[in-house]
Formats: C-alpha cells, structure tokens, sequence
C-alpha cells in the first residue's frame, strides 16, 4: 500500500482546511480576519462542497445495471427477453440511466421498450461487422459474429409486428450487433418487424451498430421522432433500410452503410435478386432540415426514395434534406424524388450516384446536385441512361460530371431527359463522347420536351458532341458550352 494510500489520500488530491482559528488575535480579529483569507476562497470552497453533494446525488439516482445481473444467461438458446426488459425497467425508475450487455449472444424471442433516458448498450465503440461471412461451426450457415450479439426471433412473418427494440424519449441503443438466425436466404425472404422503431418520441438514438440482416432496420417515421439521431450503422436491410417521416425539428443520420455483407459469400443466392428487386435503402419523407452525412447504399431497387409525409397538418408535404458525401452504387434507382418541401427541398453535395436518378411528376420542390459524380444508369431499363426528370419543381447540377459506365445503360436513347418543369445545367462535363461501340459510346447527352418551363444549359463542357435536343415550349437559354475537346477521353487500360 502507498504513503497516499496509508494516509487515506488520493494522489495529486490537495487537503483543504475548512475551520478557520476562532481565537482572537491582539487586535481582536477572528477566523477568516485574523489569517488574511480572501472571502472569495472560502466561497470557492463552499461551491466545490455544493457540486460534491451534487454529484453524489446525481450518482445515487441515475442507474447502471448489467443483463447478466438480471437474469440473462447469454447462452443463445435461453430466451432473455425477460431479463432485458426487467434490467431497463429497473433503470427507468430510477430516472434513466446504463444497462449494459457484455459480450456473448442473447436470443430475444421478444419485443423490448426502452424507456425514456436510458441506454442500452454493448462491448462496440465503432460499427462492427462479421468476423466471417459464414461460420463453418454453424450447421446454418450463418455468419462467424461477435461482441454483444441480440439474436433475434420475434415477430417472425408479420413485417407490421412490434419491434424488436422501440425507443422511449432520449433513449439509446449503442453498440450491439442484431442477428436474425431465422432468416432466409431465399427470394422472397421471411418478414420481420423493424429492429428499431420510434415509440412517437424525440432524441431517439442508434449508435455504433451492426444489423446483419433485418428485415427492416430503423423506422424514424411511423410515429414522430424529431431530432433523431442514426450514427455509425452498417447493415444489410433486406426490405427496407432507414425510413424518416413526422420529424419537425432536424434529425441527423451519420456513416451509415447499407450494403450486402450477409450474402457476400453466397453471390447468386435469391435473396440478392429480391433486394435488388424491392429492397429500399432511405425511404425519406416529410423531415424539417434534416442532416445526412457520410452514408451509402449498395445494390437495391432503390437507394434513396424521398416520398411525401404519410401525416396531416404539420406533419403533410415532402421533406427538406441536405445530403454530402452520400449517395447510392449500383442501385436500379439510385434517386427516386417524389416529393420534396417546396422551397428547400432537396441539396446533394459532393456526392456519388450510379443508378437512375428519376425526379417523379408529384415533385414540386427543389433537387440540387453540386459537385457530384454521376455515373449512369444500371441497366437503363427506364428508358435514359442516367435521369429522367419531370414535375413543376426545379433540379439544377452545378459543377457535376456525368458518365455512364454500365454498357446496359448505353442502349437507352437519352443520357438526361427532361419531360418538365424547370431545370439548370451548369458548369457541368459530359464525359462520354459518341462512338460506335466501346466505353465512349452513348445516347443523346441531353433532351429538352415540349413541357419544360425553363431551362439554363450554360458553361458546359462536352467531351463529344454537345447534341442538345431542345423541344420546349418555355423559355431557354443554351450557351457558351464546349464540344469534342476529348475523343478519347479514356484510353483502353485507364
């Protein structure tokens, strides 16, 4: 034991005398008068006693409790939803606070509410992923997982069920991996419920997760939930990824990466095909300013789909979003707007899309493209090989690149087709020059209908032919664009 130790002292920790000397000096004064002591100090000291009770106060009431502690055996064939929900309900009542699930794999053949001002949180400080994609000790197939694992088997065949996990004000679920060692690898998989879903509730939270392979990961939007918050999420939603609508006050989704890691190992398994076929990895709708950033999906039907709000009042009309460094890869539909909130709508910044990008007749607001990589349509089964953009609203690109890559994509007749309302292309390269076969081959750069109101095509540089096809009825200007500055922009082998 240290001198600090014996001593009862903690290192580095000074003593303070709190009585002052009671006895009078020559001159009569007392205490504080006779040493000289500045009132300031004993006011300080005072202060630092008043935040100590403070503190302990605060300790006493605001909980911790640990699964294990309350029942869960973390064996994962045990059901521990019991002892889950018994660990949150001993916290709440406290007024909130930490439960915590160490490592190991718990079944959950239930549903948990996690009360207001309390986290549930496991071993992950970061977005984990498999260890392996497929585990050769599980007859099942499933993937090698780690750290604290929520196995999950509730709600099996009802998408429409309760959750697995639905948030309370302020609460938080941190760190855990979800598995559903059910599901199928089979087209069309089994439904399940949302893993999370809002209780109608603001400041929900999901941080540092992994979700191998819901059905539906995160719902934001069947039931309020204004500053929401989504942070470092990787999962393979096979349905539907992150659904945001009735948020009236700035939510926030950040680093989430929706990609198909649970069949990486098995490429042609039939689950692929139904997720490229009706999987959904954003379904945004009505949201007051809300912040995406540093977040992706890969191979769905549709990557990003910005709807109108399903509520009334406050609640109706489309979403205002502001998207940087985020996008869709190899989704049928990269960029689905069918609606947006007419005077803000929606911004992408710095940000790479490759699929369609298709801007519905319902729009009336804003779509915003600005320093973005645009690489084409996947198969242009749609008809143009890279937009296709129609309703009363405005879609500018400004200082955006367009290429397509896909060879599918070059049978379309159009790269940009624009069937009305308004739209500005400026500052803009097309890449790909009209050649007979090969990589630099493609349709018609950009076709104006008679329907289109305005239009500013100016200051745009093409690397072939500038081949503007303008029918419109409204007004237009076409200006100031470069042709054929590069015939070969991409030699063979770069």
């Amino acid at each position: 034991m240290g001198l600090h130790a014996r001593r009862g002292r903690r290192p580095g920790v000074r003593r303070v005398a709190l009585q002052a000397d009671q006895s009078p000096d020559p001159e009569g004064r007392i205490g504080a008068e006779r040493r000289g002591v500045d009132h300031n100090r004993e006011d300080t000291v005072a202060l630092l006693l008043a935040s100590l009770v403070a503190t302990t106060a605060h300790s006493q009431t605001t909980a911790w409790r640990n699964v294990r502690d309350s029942g869960a055996v973390a064996d994962g064939v045990t059901d521990d939803t019991a002892a889950f929900q018994r660990a949150i309900d001993e916290c709440a009542a406290t007024g909130g606070g930490l439960v915590q699930v160490p490592t190991g794999k718990y079944l959950l053949a239930g549903s948990l509410t996690l009360h207001a001002s309390v986290t549930l949180e496991g071993a992950w400080r970061a977005p984990a992923t498999v260890d392996r994609y497929v585990d050769p000790e599980s007859p099942t197939g499933a993937p090698k997982l780690s750290g604290s694992v929520l196995l999950a088997t509730g709600g099996k065949g009802d998408e429409n069920g309760p959750p697995l996990l639905r948030l309370g004000f302020n609460a938080c679920l941190k760190g855990v991996t979800v598995f559903y060692p059910e599901q199928t690898k089979t087209n069309p998989p089994i439904p399940y419920p949302w893993t999370v879903q809002s209780a109608g509730a603001d400041n929900c939270a999901v941080v540092d997760c992994l979700f191998v392979n819901p059905y539906q990961a995160v719902d934001f939007g069947t039931y309020p939930s204004g500053r929401h918050t989504i942070r470092n999420l990787y999962a393979e939603a096979l349905r539907r990824g992150v659904y945001v609508d009735m948020c009236l006050d700035v939510g926030r989704l950040e680093n989430i990466h929706l990609w198909p890691f649970w069949t990486a190992a098995d490429a042609d398994s039939p689950v692929n095909a139904f997720r490229l076929e009706q999987g959904e990895g954003f379904i945004l709708g009505r949201s007051d300013w809300e912040y995406i950033s540093n977040s992706f999906a890969i191979s769905y039907n549709v990557g990003l789909r910005f709807i109108r709000g399903r509520g009334d009042g406050p609640f109706a009309g489309g979403g205002n979003y502001l998207l940087t460094q985020s996008g869709a890869d190899c989704c049928n539909t990269a960029v689905l707007v069918e609606e947006t909130q007419g005077h803000s709508g929606v911004s992408f910044s710095n940000s790479q899309i490759f699929g369609d990008i298709i801007v519905a007749p319902t729009n009336s607001g804003m779509v915003r493209f600005t320093g973005c990589g645009l690489f084409g349509s996947l198969n242009g089964r749609q008809g143009v090989a890279l937009a296709k953009l129609a309703g009363t609203g405005r879609v500018s690109f400004s200082n955006c690149h367009f290429y397509c890559i896909h060879p599918e994509s070059r049978n379309a007749e159009t790269m940009i087709l624009v069937e009305g309302g308004r739209v500005a292309i400026n500052g803009c390269v097309f890449l790909n020059n009209q050649g007979t076969a090969g990589v630099n081959s493609n349709p018609v750069p950009l076709v104006l209908e008679p329907d289109v109101r305005a239009a500013l095509i100016t200051d745009n540089e093409f690397y072939g032919q500038a081949r503007i096809v303008n029918r419109a009825r409204g007004r237009v200007v076409i200006e100031d664009n470069l042709e054929q500055t590069d015939e070969d922009p991409f030699p063979e082998g770069q």
